[in-house]
């Protein structure tokens, strides 16, 4: 999983590098429409500012049960 947070707070995150480019660029146009990103801006950010993501159990060999009062 790779990540990346924008500079608005905004935690984006997909599978590799190539989606995490099209969630990027879908943000950027929808919640900062005034930048318009070129594909080759997209990809800079990404290759600059993405990371690893993992998820982990804390507790896998547990099992939760909620009550319902």
């Amino acid at each position: 999983m790779r990540a990346l947070l924008c500079h608005c707070r905004q935690h984006l995150e997909a599978e590799n590098d190539v989606a995490l480019c099209d969630v990027v660029r879908e943000h950027l146009i929808l919640m900062h429409p005034n930048l318009e990103p070129s594909r080759d801006q997209v990809e800079e950010i990404v290759a600059t500012r993405a990371y690893d993501l993992e998820y982990k159990e804390i507790y896998p060999d547990v099992d939760f049960a909620f009550e319902r009062r």
